[in-house]
């Protein structure tokens, strides 16, 4: 493992991201839930209003909750500054976005007034609140770098999501915002803000830190490190008046992010067998998949409500489902299959600093989380990604789709309590011989 360059002096008390991390599966779990009793009718359109809290349950309730929490490590580590009082930040912060997202997923469901400002509200306040303070690190002098400089669009990219998804309730609830007619291509770019401005460009950041510092892979080339996320910012920004142009250079840039992921990774010196590198390697493939649907010509693609074998679906629905669960959640959940070890090991290490002895009760990094249970979600991720490109293509199979998701996301559920119960339970250790 290479840490050379990063910085461990800032880190954030450990209960502060896991409550994101935690948080986040029990979303995907309701989400589940909400596929059951929603039934075929569900995946009709990807305007069905149980569709959009199925989407704002994935996109808001597990991605970025996890790569909130993920950040509030990512920044002091690789930009040696952590956010200001980060307890009452993370607290606070993580607290009224839990119940914002339920308010949300909620007020697509029943369709209250009263819901949907709760949600605005919530999430204005929880979501800001955060902003803030990364923001606020963000502007400061802190340690330069690509990653850095990557994470700056992120924010920026989310700060627009809030904005625009903002307006977007506000319309719902009688607001109306005069400079800003509210229609479906303000929803388009709401949503291409969040996949790929906000999740898209965070990813490939922490690529660039991630293979080098857990694979000994060899840092991405210059011109993927220093231009990628610029390319794909000023395309979205371009979408705004040339959405053809700017969907299709969003495509094509990630294409050439996918053919260079490969080489990375088959350049690595560390080249024992690893689900993390699994999951970076389908969502390698998954997006030079997109570019082959995404430049079919329309007419393989047909309604979702008469399937046709050797047809395609609604492509936008079939394209985006496909770069939410093969591509953004396969990265993030191969990421906390790294993180949540390497960070119980490296705050139990940090203990120890001040008493060596007790290095003696640190297990080694593996007993946080085995190789053979994550292997085993990796392949839960594949069956259930497969299922649901199933569901859209047959909308009766919706109920296998959701016994997969169940046991993908409950399994990561438990995963993730024994790693962590793990951690407290070897912090009591040192608590007690440093008693003694």
């Amino acid at each position: 493992m290479n840490i050379s360059g990063l910085s461990f002096n800032a880190l954030p008390p450990i209960d502060l991201p896991f409550r994101f991390f935690l948080s986040g599966p029990l979303f995907i779990i309701a989400c589940a839930l909400l596929v059951l009793f929603s039934g075929e009718a569900l995946w009709l359109s990807r305007w069905q209003p149980n569709m959009l809290a199925l989407t704002h349950g994935f996109t808001l309730g597990f991605l970025t909750m996890v790569m909130m929490g993920a950040l509030l490590q990512l920044l002091p580590v690789i930009g040696g500054i952590g956010i200001a009082k980060p307890r009452i930040i993370a607290t606070t912060s993580h607290a009224l976005y839990c119940a914002g997202v339920i308010a949300l997923m909620l007020s697509f469901i029943f369709s209250h007034h009263w819901l949907t400002l709760t949600a605005l509200v919530l999430l204005s306040l929880g979501l800001g609140l955060y902003l803030a303070a990364i923001i606020w690190v963000l502007i400061k002098k802190i340690s330069q770098g690509d990653s850095i400089n990557g994470f700056r669009l992120a924010i920026i990219s989310l700060a627009i999501v809030l904005l625009l998804g903002g307006f977007l309730l506000a319309n719902r609830v009688g607001f109306t915002v005069p400079f800003m007619p509210i229609d479906k291509h303000i929803t388009d770019i709401h949503a291409l803000m969040g996949l790929v401005g906000w999740a898209g460009i965070l990813i490939i950041s922490v690529s660039f830190q991630v293979l080098p510092m857990f694979h000994v892979a060899p840092n991405m080339p210059k011109y993927i490190r220093q231009y990628l996320g610029v390319s794909l910012f000023i395309s979205l920004l371009f979408y705004v008046f040339y959405a053809e142009l700017a969907l299709t250079l969003i495509f094509i840039s990630h294409g050439v992010f996918a053919v260079t992921l490969f080489y990375v990774i088959k350049q690595r010196k560390r080249k024992v067998p690893d689900t993390s590198i699994k999951y970076w390697q389908l969502a390698a493939a998954t997006l030079l998949l997109l570019n082959v649907l995404y430049f079919l010509p329309d007419s393989f693609y047909v309604p979702t409500q008469t399937p046709l074998w050797m047809a395609l679906p609604d492509k936008g629905m079939l394209l985006t489902a496909i770069f939410i669960y093969f591509y953004l959640l396969s990265v993030v959940q191969g990421m906390l299959l790294k993180i949540l070890p390497f960070l119980s090991y490296t705050h139990l290490q940090q203990r120890c600093l001040i008493d060596f002895s007790a290095m003696q009760y640190i297990p080694h990094m593996h007993d946080f989380l085995s190789k053979k249970k994550a292997m085993v979600l990796y392949y839960m991720h594949v069956l259930s990604g497969l299922s649901l490109v199933a569901v859209i293509f047959e909308p009766s199979l919706y109920i296998v789709f959701t016994l997969l998701l169940l046991i993908e996301f409950v399994w990561l559920f438990i995963l993730m309590v024994k790693c962590m119960c793990l951690y407290f339970s070897v912090n009591r250790q040192i608590n007690l011989s440093n008693k003694s």
